[in-house]
């Protein structure tokens, strides 16, 4: 976009006339050890709060991590080591200490610098392994990554990664869990050798071949008080475990982000980035909500920004509160969205409500040397104020919560235990689709036919059907008798309705804004109306090692809004049942799991392995087609439960 273009160029000119000295801007991936040591780091006092927008620059890190090793009487051994370790492997990941081409089967990259021009780059290669098996079905998961990267450092300002990932995948969502399975490739996975037919399902029949990007530019100034990055990564943003706006198991997504310390005590960030899509037919059996690329691009729907901004505020040395927002909106040169300083949740009302809008507020406290508490609030909707028990109940009413705890443990190095309770309320997360019109019926007489540009509606006696073939499938029919003024298609996305003029106006869906990028969550990783128990353990142990031990017991209602594709219809909203999430359980899932990873100080090496015990029990949808809100479902008897045995183990060279 040119608008991005132009931001950037500001960026680089700020970068050119700062005077920040000279180290790596680029961020440390949200899956590294160093965020735990952070967390425990924080609550012990050692170093003061940080700020609840994650990734953290190298530079960050580097120093925080440097702050913890000044506090040598408060380190156990096994934590000087590690800090030490850690401030070495990153120096040398993000360092600009040249390294020789006779060195590169021994450290994984080639680098050169000029202290002079402050000029450098380091060329190298990263190689990695997954792979998870069901022991009971031999279901199972490969995936098998060679990621080539160019990263380096342009004068004492800006610092740059560009890279490109070759993906060879076999995936399988049986063998994870619902809400961790996540699709590690760009686009859509093909197979090279065989006519490059792509991937239309999942699990996958065989091995595909995808591509991983994460480029990133990146650099900051006036001491690290505003930073600037132009990048395709992961975030996590908030106080919590995942997060309800945007989640560290979320998707990455090309977004342009701003930094901006107002003073010690006074934080504001911002993104706005390009969403994506990832083409796919079915995953489970079920349709994968996102575009498929067999079609025609003027057919697409999922064609989405997203923009958020966040104000943290510290009140004192141990509280802190924070207020957020976020829109997911079509692509159109919206210069309301664009700006920095605008309110989302205003300018959508004032365009028309047409985007789907994500509010909240969050706190933290820390009790020095005991525990970090944390709560957050989130909606999509409030239409009914009144007393908190008729607000909780309301349908149109659409919140999110998260509340935990974090408590360091005095086991082995930097170990803690995070205990979280998460609630997606029905329809959070949704969105209504946008529609136009593309035909009229003149009446729903049989033998009726229209064809639109994309699409052909036949009525035969009191069916209406859609796209039926010579072998009498059709995508949906619909009763009728009757000649109904309104008609809603099961999915939604179709509309017929009778207008002032006498006829039947056909409106069909245009464009998607639900909270998802290339099909998945943006927000915390379960489906609306669910709710998550989580107990978490995390150990730092010596000489390399860590390992995590969690349980989590995750319980689904289906009284409406249970889908992220599902929407609620405003125009009906008064005829939605009150909120009742125990009555209308239909399925429970308790997991245990267990890690282990090694790192290996005399070469760049990391080994993981772990086991999940997962049992599910569910009640089976008897009521045919799901309503395009979920509303009216109707679900058998509980089903036995079935149990699943997982094995995961893996390998990272060149970290």
């Amino acid at each position: 976009m040119k608008t991005i273009r132009i931001v950037s160029l500001i960026g680089v000119l700020f970068f050119t006339f700062s005077t920040i000295s000279a180290a790596d801007q680029l961020s440390v991936p949200l899956d590294h050890r160093v965020y735990q040591v952070l967390e425990n780091a924080q609550i012990r006092g050692l170093i003061d709060k940080q700020i609840a927008v994650r990734p953290y620059s190298a530079n960050k890190v580097v120093s925080l991590l440097t702050e913890i090793a000044e506090e040598q009487e408060q380190l156990s051994k096994w934590e000087r080591e590690e800090v030490e370790q850690l401030l070495e492997q990153l120096t040398r990941t993000y360092g600009t200490d040249p390294s020789p081409l006779d060195a590169v089967f021994s450290t994984g990259y080639f680098r050169t610098y000029d202290e002079a021009t402050k000029l450098g780059a380091s060329l190298g290669v990263t190689l990695q392994t997954q792979q998870t098996v069901d022991v009971i079905s031999k279901e199972y998961d490969s995936r098998n990554t060679i990621l080539a990267y160019l990263r380096g450092d342009l004068g004492e300002h800006i610092s740059y990664n560009m890279d490109f990932g070759l993906n060879i995948d076999k995936l399988n969502s049986e063998v994870f869990l619902p809400t961790e399975f996540t699709i590690p490739g760009e686009g859509f996975y093909m197979q090279l050798l065989s006519g490059g037919s792509q991937l239309r399902s999942i699990p996958a029949d065989a091995f595909y071949t995808g591509l991983s990007l994460s480029p990133e530019l990146a650099g900051s100034f006036f001491d690290g008080a505003i930073q600037l990055r132009w990048g395709s990564i992961k975030r996590d943003w908030g106080p919590g475990l995942n997060n309800l706006m945007l989640s560290t198991d979320a998707r990455s997504f090309d977004g342009v982000d701003i930094q901006v310390d107002f003073a010690p005590w006074l934080h504001y960030s911002v993104i706005t980035g390009s969403l994506g899509k990832f083409s796919l037919d079915t995953l489970d059996g079920n349709p994968f909500f996102s575009d498929d690329y067999q079609q025609d691009k003027p057919y697409y729907r999922f064609d989405n920004n997203f923009s958020a901004h966040r104000v943290e505020l510290d009140v004192g040395e141990s509280l802190t509160l924070s207020i957020f927002e976020s829109t997911v909106w079509q692509k159109r040169f919206e210069i309301g969205y664009l700006n920095p300083l605008a309110i989302y949740m205003f300018q959508q009302n004032n365009l028309g409500d047409i985007d789907d809008v994500f509010a909240g507020l969050d706190f933290s406290y820390t009790l020095p040397n005991t525990a970090r508490f944390y709560g957050a609030m989130g909606m999509n909707e409030m239409n009914v104020v009144g007393n908190p028990i008729t607000m909780l109940k309301a349908p149109r009413n659409m919140f999110a919560f998260q509340a935990g705890f974090v408590v360091p443990i005095p086991v082995g190095n930097f170990s803690s235990l995070t205990v979280q309770w998460t609630y997606i309320g029905p329809f959070v997360y949704t969105h209504y689709p946008i529609m136009e019109k593309t035909g009229v019926l003149d009446d729903l007489n049989p033998g009726t036919t229209i064809t639109d540009f994309e699409n052909t509606y036949t009525i035969e006696g009191t069916t209406l059907y859609k796209n039926k073939n010579t072998s009498g499938v059709s995508d949906w029919e619909l009763d009728v008798s009757g000649s109904p003024s309104k008609l809603t298609s099961p999915d939604g996305r179709t509309v017929i309705e009778k207008e002032s003029d006498g006829l039947y106006h056909i409106y069909e869906t245009s464009s998607e804004t639900a909270y998802v990028n290339k099909g998945e969550n943006l927000g915390y990783p379960l489906d609306p109306n669910s709710q998550e128990f989580l107990v978490q353990l995390d150990l730092g142990l010596p000489k390399g090692w860590t390992a995590q031990l969690q349980t989590k017991y995750q319980v689904r209602s289906g009284q409406y809004g249970f889908m992220i594709e599902q929407y609620m219809n405003y125009s009906d909203d008064d005829n939605y049942q009150e909120k009742n999430f125990w009555d209308n359980e239909f399925k429970r899932t308790l997991s245990m799991q267990m890690k282990a990873s090694k790192k290996f100080s005399e070469m760049p090496i990391e080994l993981t392995a772990g086991y999940r015990f997962t049992v599910v029990w569910e009640k089976p949808v008897t009521s045919g087609d799901i309503p395009y809100d979920g509303r009216g479902v109707t679900f058998g008897p509980w089903n036995d439960p079935t149990f699943d045995h997982i094995v995961q183990i893996g390998a990272k060279v060149f970290f």
